[in-house]
């Protein structure tokens, strides 16, 4: 079963609950299940995808930057290039970056004139593009002051909701006390609902890849925001990789946390999102009665055939609206036989001038005719997606010894993720370096690790790293799960 998120100030404290259908049927005042904002990711091809998996979600545009918003409008362009969306897509959510109070009043006009539910400012964002020459994103966190004169001015403009996207910290400045302070602050000016990222942002040193991954989870610092703000809305993201590990932290979680927000795990393996509508929301059936891989394929196929019809003429590189449009799908067979496969037809299909004339819903047909050859491939794809079970438990022991922030045990413990830091990462963090030798000796350390081996082979995983006696224990760790 999946932990609860009681733990005051720290990580998670692991308590169990039933996800029971009564229990989610208390729970449906909320989001539960939010399609992150993703850079480069969540364009209209892939909230088309995830629509076809899951209908009550709540889904996020990429962020918009709220100055090209205001300039295309000055221009006389098209707003539609940033704006658009499909009627099926709500409820949907309208990311705008920017630090200009009165620029991102007028960007959130003209979202809320467009038809979307929400509009989001993008308080997380570590990218060097959007923190650093941007001057907003995480950045924002050092100015509180400023990200609540930017939300009020929003706020008087429109009547939708206007929420904030943060994490806990930014560079220095990763203390409970200012993650309060800085929430606090920026309710003033108007915002209810601040979804956060439960990790800090580094906004030197490490990429966005690394500082969704090495800045330890720290779900239980989201538990103790809620109990602090029990007037405020709160939604939790960050290494949540399964609906089972969702309906956990839904059902356990303080009243005001609304939801879970899922991201890269949705694009790495879409198919984790089948039967959230029914497991989650309480519908009677999801998206596609019977579900498989390849009837999703084949959904995705007629909207790609309506979206985007075969052209004459393509550049003889890959066509970059061909490599978008089929893009959302790479996963479709994410852990499955055939994977490899699939990824690498669709790509070498790309690159044939005479296939990508035909459009990128023939590629998708094509490549699934060559995986129909293999009997495995063939098997996965037609295999009945398993509905949620029971949200996942760690070895109460083995939790014990880990400490806060265990979580489940979904894909987080694949040995080339490096979403399982948290597991060990605060724990063994507290270790200096000079000494780490010296500290690893130490009874407790080599326990945990002990019993760690232990229930990675009791689960029939494999992590050699752990094993090597040539190796000290410390750095062992250190650089194969941070």
């Amino acid at each position: 079963m999946a932990p609860a998120l009681d733990t005051p100030g720290g990580g998670l404290d692991v308590t169990f609950c039933d996800p029971s259908v009564d229990g989610l049927q208390a729970l449906q005042r909320r989001p539960l299940m939010q399609i992150a904002p993703m850079l480069d990711v969540s364009y209209e091809d892939f909230r088309q995808f995830m629509r076809i998996l899951i209908r009550r979600s709540q889904i996020w545009t990429e962020m918009i930057v709220a100055n090209s918003l205001l300039s295309s409008q000055k221009e006389c362009r098209a707003l539609s290039g940033f704006l658009d969306f499909a009627g099926h897509e709500h409820p949907i959510v309208c990311q705008l970056g920017g630090s200009d109070p009165s620029i991102l009043a007028e960007a959130a006009k003209l979202v809320e004139q467009w038809g979307y539910d929400e509009v989001n400012l993008n308080v997380g964002c570590p990218s060097d593009r959007v923190a650093g020459k941007g001057e907003f994103g995480a950045s924002l966190m050092k100015r509180p002051e400023h990200v609540r004169e930017c939300v009020r001015a929003m706020s008087r403009a429109v009547q939708i909701p206007v929420t904030v996207k943060t994490r806990l910290g930014v560079d220095e400045f990763d203390s409970q006390e200012f993650t309060q302070t800085f929430v606090s602050t920026v309710a003033q000016g108007g915002c209810k609902h601040f979804i956060m990222h439960a990790r800090k942002a580094w906004l030197s040193g490490l990429s966005p890849a690394q500082n969704r991954s090495i800045p330890p989870l720290q779900h239980g610092r989201v538990a103790a925001l809620c109990r602090s703000f029990p007037d405020l809305d709160v939604s939790i993201n960050g290494g949540i990789c399964t609906k089972e590990h969702a309906s956990g932290i839904l059902l356990s979680a303080p009243r005001n946390l609304l939801g879970v927000m899922v991201g890269r795990a949705a694009c790495s393996n879409p198919c984790m999102l089948w039967d959230v509508d029914r497991c989650l929301y309480g519908d009677a059936e999801n998206p596609l009665v019977t579900a498989t891989r390849r009837s999703i394929a084949d959904a995705y196929a007629n909207y790609l055939e309506e979206a985007h019809p075969p052209v004459d003429e393509v550049a003889t590189k890959m066509c970059c609206q061909t490599h978008l449009a089929l893009k959302p799908i790479l996963g479709l067979l994410s852990g499955k036989p055939g994977h490899r496969n699939f990824r690498q037809t669709m790509e070498l299909l790309q690159k044939d001038r005479a296939s990508r004339n035909l459009g990128p819903a023939e590629l998708l047909r094509r490549t699934i005719q060559v995986l129909d050859q293999e009997p495995k491939s063939r098997a996965a794809l037609d295999e009945i997606l398993p509905f949620a079970g029971e949200p996942d438990q760690l070895d109460s022991d083995l939790t014990a010894l880990l400490g806060r922030d265990a979580g489940s045990r979904p894909d987080c413990l694949d040995s080339e993720s490096p979403s399982c830091a948290p597991l060990l990462g605060e724990q063994l963090s507290s270790v200096d370096d000079a000494s780490c030798e010296k500290a690893v000796m130490r009874k407790e350390v080599g326990d945990t690790m002990n019993k760690f081996r232990d229930f990675l082979y009791s689960e029939n995983l494999s992590w050699r790293h752990l094993s090597s006696p040539r190796a000290p224990l410390y750095d062992n760790v250190r650089r194969h799960l941070l």
